[in-house]
This record gives C-alpha cells, structure tokens and sequence, in this order.
C-alpha cells in the first residue's frame, strides 16, 4: 500500500504520522504567521498564551490599553502602504514599568515572522544594557511564542531554522552594540522590496551619528521601513530629545501611572520623596524631558544650593553627631573621614597613603578628640576597611559601625542595596543641608550615575564604571553617605518594634564587633 492510501486510511506507522502531523502544524503556522504580515495586533493577541493556566501569562489577559492602540495605529499605516511599502517613524519616551521593553520585543518577533527576508538591526545604550535587558527580554516572549519551533534564537540574533545559509543571512534581526569609531552595522541596513527594522531601545543615550547613519539606509523604494526610538527622556540635547519637536518622528509620551503594569505604590513613593514638579518625577514618572540633563543620582542644582546655604547659628545643635569613614587603598583614591550634625558637614579630612592602622591613629588622635559627641562611625569595612575596622575595635569606647554597603537596604521597595539607599538619604539631606563650598566635593557628588535593578529599585553606578568614564571615585560622597547609616539602622529597628540598647541593635543588624 502507497503512503498516499495509507495517509487517506489513517493508517500511518506512529512515527511517519508524527512527522506528518508536526508537517501539517508548522504548514498551518507558517500561514498564520503570514495573515499577520500588517496585523501587529492581531499576530500579539495570536501568538503569546494570554490568560492561559499553568503559563506565565497566567494572570495576563492581554497587552495594555497604550500597547494595542499603538499595535493598531501602526497596522494601519502597514495597510494604507501597500505594494508601494512605506516609512515608520515613531519615538516613545515613557517613564518607568510601562511596558516599552515587552511592546519592543513583540515588535522584534512580529517583523520578522511574518515576512520573509526581513531584515532589522536592534541596538541600546551600552552592549551590557543591549545583552541583558533589551534581548533577553525579546528571548522570554521567544520561550512564549506559538511558532518558536521554526525561528532560530540566538544570543545575538533571530533567524528562521533553515539548513539554507543564504536564506538565514537575508532573513534575520540582529542585536548590535553601536559605536562611534564603527557604525558600519548601520550604515549596511538597505533591503529593497522587503522589510526593514531598526529599533534603538534606551535611545537618548545613542549617539547622534548613529542617528545620521542609520538615515541613509532609509531610501531603498518599495519597502516597508519601520524606525522606532524607545527610551526615558534623561536629556535636553541630542537627536532623541529632538525626535518629539522636529516633526520627523510620530511622537509618543506615556506617563507610567496610566499603564496596567507600573508599580503605582513604587511611583507614589518617588513621588513623595522626590515632588511632583521634579526632574526625577517628570522623567521616571511622566515620560516627560527634564528642565535640564538627568543623568546623575545627585542633581547639581541640588549640591549648588546646598553649598550656598547659610544656616542659622547653632541650629544644628539639638541633632546627633554622626561621623563616616571612606577607607581607599594606596594609590588615587583618597580616605575620607566626615563628622555631621544634623544638618550640616561640621569637617570633612582627607588623607591618601594610608594603611588601616595609620588611619585609625589619625582619627583617633586628630579627629576624635574634636568630636567625641559622635555616637557613631560608620565605616565601609570591605577590603582596607577590614584592617581599619580590626585597629579601631581595639580603642576603648570607640563607637565602631561596621558597614557592608552591599548588603540589603532596610527600604527593599526602593533601593537595590544599602549603598543605593545611603545615597538616596543623603540626596534627600541636601534639600535643606549645608556643606562645605568645595569644588571637589561637588564633583565627588554628581559624577556617580544609576539606573534600576530587575526590581525596579535604584541601583547606583559601580567605582569601576565610573573609573572606565574617566572619573575619580566619589570617596568625599561616600563618607557623607555613610553619615547616614545609624539613622538607617534605627530605622530598622523601628520597623520590627525592638527596643534593644544600641550595642545589642547594632550587633542584629550588621554583626558584632
């Protein structure tokens, strides 16, 4: 008997009726994937388990409100083009938890599964960025996807599975880091008749000749070419900052608080650290620009103020004395020792070729003396700090804080870490503080940058990031910031409603002495 009679009777061996039948599903998927070809929206609804039991959509009935809209706005104009294809230029600043990076990744399996020889490039501000946020959020709606067992993901690109090498160069997307000194990538992305995308994630940190290259590839004649720009507006310069008022780009602001899936109690919070009218506020929350560049944890506008202020006499009295200590190893950085009274910087010292002994023996006989009210010093006691920490425990009635500025804040909503948080107290501090008028201890200040962690929470640039931009470590700044430790770890103790004398508190939340 042929296979044809075998096939009209049924009665296919398992295994050849298998392979028909995974023939037959991806004959089927492929023209489903093909009726999308200009139905963003329906190849979304179509292709993810939305609600579906047992599946990480779970408990998601479908895209946001913003999502579907912008979905079918873009459908439309796919259609209104044709054969003649057509030209996309959309920019979207938004502030934090809308959904840009899942409406971005929908975009990037939509494009190219739905047309063949498509071809696109994916780029974000750094390779980091790029690698774990942007792409590895395009790979977990891959892991979701109806039709993933015909495409090709890969750390770097999305292809279809095809022994055709040929077929796999013209038809892929690629996840490309940019850069100023090789912007071949972009200047290479010409595909006549077809489809061609560029999506720049976290735009307004891409450099403006990467926007100049990308412009010539945007000229071949009956092509669909879709350009979209997604970031949060951090800058008052610069080709992003322009795309909303220059008419080139269909421009796009989501305010975080109108999405489904922001954080509502997250934003109220930075709302009510930061203010409404804030920088912070307008770009995190609203997706609007900044009144000027954002990029630094601590705005300069802030640290300006706080330079110029002039408290009244003694009105700093009634508050506590705090002292931080920054240990640097030999070589440029410096340790930093800062006494502060509520608030205001009462001296801050500086010291560089310092052991940890030498620098307990200069705090203790040079400092201390000036400040024995002090009811704690908090000291950064990873690496030089060790050593510090082991000859300072050794001082009768010294008040010894030992601090790991890695480890969990007590505020878990809002910072990654206690670093994160410290910082974050002492930025609030400045709006009504006084420190010392000192160049360096402004830079020290406003060169540290951020970002957010998996969690949404503040997470601060490291020593070493800031080291590759050229900058100093911002050892002034972090003896501030350490200033602020013992008010966090009451804090803390307030939150569990212990009352426990200082030495046995202290010991609970970092470790004995």
């Amino acid at each position: 008997m042929s296979k044809g009679s075998l096939e009209a009777t049924g009665q296919l061996p398992v295994g050849i009726q298998r392979l028909h039948d995974r023939q037959r599903l991806s004959d089927q998927l492929l023209e489903d994937l093909v009726s999308f070809e200009n139905d963003p929206e329906g190849f979304v609804l179509w292709a993810f388990p939305w609600g579906e039991a047992g599946t990480p959509l779970e408990f998601h009935p479908g895209p946001d409100d913003w999502q579907l809209e912008e979905l079918r706005d873009m459908g439309r104009r796919l259609q209104e083009g044709g054969d003649n294809g057509c030209l996309i230029q959309d920019a979207f600043r938004s502030g934090h938890g809308v959904g840009k990076s899942a409406f971005l990744s929908w975009l990037i399996l939509w494009a190219l599964t739905t047309r063949v020889r498509t071809r696109g490039v994916v780029t974000a501000v750094t390779d980091t960025q790029l690698r774990t946020k942007t792409w590895a959020e395009a790979s977990k709606w891959f892991s979701m996807f109806i039709a993933r067992d015909l495409f090709d993901m890969q750390a770097t690109s999305l292809s279809p599975k095809s022994k055709d090498l040929t077929l796999k160069r013209e038809w892929r997307i690629d996840a490309v880091s940019w850069s100023k000194m090789n912007t071949s990538a972009f200047a290479g992305l010409h595909n006549q008749g077809k489809r061609l995308v560029v999506l720049f994630d976290e735009a307004s940190e891409i450099d403006n000749i990467i926007y100049e290259v990308t412009r010539g590839a945007l000229t071949d004649k009956d092509t669909q070419i879709i350009w979209l720009l997604f970031g949060q507006p951090t800058q008052t310069v610069g080709e992003f900052f322009h795309a909303f008022d220059k008419g080139e780009f269909v421009p796009h602001t989501l305010d975080s608080r109108n999405s489904r899936f922001s954080n509502k109690k997250l934003l109220q919070k930075w709302i009510d650290t930061y203010g409404e009218d804030s920088d912070f506020v307008r770009v995190r929350v609203k997706g609007l620009p900044p009144r000027a560049g954002l990029r630094n944890f601590i705005p300069i506008d802030l640290i300006k103020a706080a330079r110029k202020r002039e408290l009244a006499q003694g009105s700093w009295y009634q508050y506590p004395k705090r002292m931080g200590v920054d240990p640097a190893a030999f070589g440029d950085n410096l340790s930093v020792v800062t006494v502060r009274q509520g608030p205001k910087i009462l001296g801050q010292w500086a010291f560089s070729g310092l052991d940890g002994p030498d620098l307990a023996s200069r705090i203790c006989l040079d400092i201390w003396p000036l400040h024995k009210e002090i009811t704690g010093c908090a000291v950064d006691a990873i690496g030089i700090g060790a050593d510090l920490c082991s000859a300072l425990s050794r001082v009768k009635d010294f008040p010894l804080l030992r601090v790991n500025v890695a480890m969990p804040a007590s505020d878990t909503d809002l910072y990654h870490n206690l670093r994160a948080e410290l910082w974050g107290r002492s930025r609030k501090w400045l709006e009504t503080a006084e420190i010392p008028d000192e160049d360096e201890l402004e830079v020290h200040a406003v060169n540290l940058q951020y970002g957010f962690d998996a969690k949404s929470r503040f997470q601060l640039e490291s020593k070493e990031d800031l080291k590759r931009r050229g900058l100093d470590s911002p050892d002034r700044w972090d003896s501030v910031a350490l200033t602020f430790f013992e008010d966090t770890i009451i804090r803390v103790a307030a939150k569990k409603a212990v009352a426990l004398p200082t030495r046995t508190r202290r010991a609970i939340v970092w470790g004995s002495r």
